[in-house]
């Protein structure tokens, strides 16, 4: 071959990196590698799977909810107007940052310390209350919900309760308007909240495929050789007028001009 050949063929392999791959290419590339797609994403999975259940720690969560009213006269006759229903939404707010101010934050740390002394070498501190203590409002009600969630379910219940039993008076002392009542109290959970090994495995799954499926995507866009007479008149836009076939030659392929130099070897 000539050095113009050689250069002809090197501005083809150029070309062809840069030909634009279409949802066809894509979707024929996924196709042929579809079961080593399938099975990266069970690996992943797994893998996931055993990390989530063997290495992440369970964490339980307890709750514990409290109603918001604004006056005493509304819990006496049971009736509220819309002017109250205003208010308390106003109120609503309000609590709910109360409800992790250090303040109450502290209130209830030497509360929990004095009723729980069972817990006494885990040094449950405010700061450490504050981290396991979530404080939320359900849509559509006058609630707070606070949530605590540690790695153990009584902890869990007895931290929530400490705040239902202690908060509200700390909540009323600060605002005095308005005040706060006990829903439900914290009971202890029986199963975790986190981690949740289903969505993590599915998550896994997913990203297992959509890995796969970017590696096998950008090797073959990378590619710049030359398979096929097609690929060859696409990217030197030329007809393609004749092939050199493969043929078997004691079930070894050999091109046919092996076949000929082999023949000719022979004769001699």
């Amino acid at each position: 071959m000539c050095r113009k050949d050689f250069t002809i063929l090197e501005r083809a392999k150029n070309e062809k990196s840069e030909v634009e791959i279409n949802l066809a290419d894509v979707f024929q590339i996924l196709i042929s590698k579809w079961i080593y797609i399938i099975v990266a994403g069970l690996v992943v999975a797994l893998a996931v799977g055993a990390i989530t259940h063997f290495f992440i720690k369970k964490k339980y969560t307890a709750y514990t909810s409290m109603y918001i009213y604004t006056s005493a006269e509304q819990m006496q006759t049971g009736t509220i107007s819309n002017q109250e229903l205003a208010a308390a939404d106003n109120l609503i707010t309000t609590y709910q940052s109360i409800v992790k101010s250090n303040r109450v934050l502290s209130v209830v740390e030497k509360h929990f310390n004095e009723d729980h002394p069972e817990y006494a070498e885990r040094n449950i501190t405010a700061d450490t209350i504050s981290k396991a203590t979530s404080v939320s409002v359900p849509t559509g009600t006058k609630l707070i919900r606070v949530d605590v969630k540690t790695g153990d379910p009584v902890l869990s219940m007895d931290i929530a309760n400490t705040f239902a039993l202690h908060a509200p008076d700390e909540i009323k002392s600060i605002t005095k308007a308005g005040g706060v009542e006990i829903v439900d109290y914290a009971v202890e959970p029986k199963t975790h909240s986190s981690p949740n090994l289903t969505r993590n495995v599915i998550l896994g799954f997913a990203a297992g495929i959509v890995l796969a499926a970017a590696f096998f995507l950008l090797r073959a866009f990378l590619d710049t050789t030359i398979y096929t007479s097609e690929e060859v008149a696409k990217v030197t836009q030329c007809p393609v007028i004749g092939t050199i076939p493969m043929i078997v030659v004691g079930g070894e392929e050999v091109a046919t001009w092996e076949v000929s130099l082999r023949e000719e070897i022979v004769n001699e």
